[in-house]
């Protein structure tokens, strides 16, 4: 079942919970073919009347990040990444090997940001965390939720050297099998560090390794765990 991440109180006084889907908890496709993606998502949050108030996005592995100033703002965005500074909003993303990415402000501020390989060579994080900075200020700090891992993604030479020119050799991995292979997690944090972030907390479960989890590489599917994030008043360990 679904796991918090994290739950932390910031020094603005707000509490963060981040939380990660698992198989068990259901599709969290934005795609619907069973009707259940609504109750599903209010499953997770808590939320009563059938409406859990996500801000969810259509992902296009791209660089725009949206605002969210209510519950359900932007609900729907063609973009990859959502930042906001007001408690209440329920704020995801969905995965099947992508990089989950949770940023936190430490003056009460929170992005999440659905963190490819192409969106992460072309600075989704980096807008992410340049988006958050101009709300809130301050530190910032990452969380990088489940994800492929090296020992899963074989790389094509050329995309391999390529990241590896703008990030940084550490992105290059190799495979169980010895094949050259990309270190997302790497990537995700050689980005951050490009924008300042430098607080880092990895999840250490690989999507397509873990049966707990969707992994498109390993089975082709097209069904998606979230990262669910929010920001709340006071000391409430609680994300609804």
């Amino acid at each position: 079942m679904a796991r918090a991440l994290t739950r932390r109180l910031l020094p603005s006084g707000h509490v963060v919970v981040v939380q990660m889907s698992e198989i068990a908890d259901g599709d969290l496709a934005v795609a619907d073919p069973d009707g259940l993606l609504e109750e599903r998502r209010c499953s997770l949050t808590g939320a009563k009347g059938g409406d859990s108030g996500w801000t969810w996005l259509k992902q296009t592995h791209g660089v725009s990040v949206v605002t969210v100033v209510e519950p359900g703002g932007a609900a729907g965005s063609e973009a990859d990444g959502a930042v906001t500074g007001q408690p209440g909003c329920v704020l995801s993303v969905q995965v099947a090997d992508c990089a989950p990415v949770a940023l936190i402000a430490d003056k009460g501020g929170l992005a999440v940001v659905h963190a490819g390989w192409r969106g992460v060579a072309a600075g989704v994080l980096e807008k992410a965390s340049e988006a958050l900075r101009g709300l809130t200020g301050g530190p910032q700090r990452a969380l990088v939720g489940p994800c492929i891992h090296p020992c899963c993604y074989e790389f094509g030479g050329d995309d391999l050297a390529g990241v590896a020119r703008d990030l940084g050799r550490e992105v290059e991995g190799v495979t169980r099998s010895g094949s050259p292979a990309l270190d997302l997690p790497a990537a995700v944090v050689a980005s951050l560090e490009r924008a300042g972030v430098s607080d880092f907390e990895i999840d250490g479960a690989c999507t397509s390794c873990d049966d707990r989890y969707w992994s498109y590489r390993a089975t082709g599917s097209g069904r998606r765990q979230a990262m669910v994030a929010v920001l709340t008043e006071g000391t409430s360990p609680d994300v609804a």
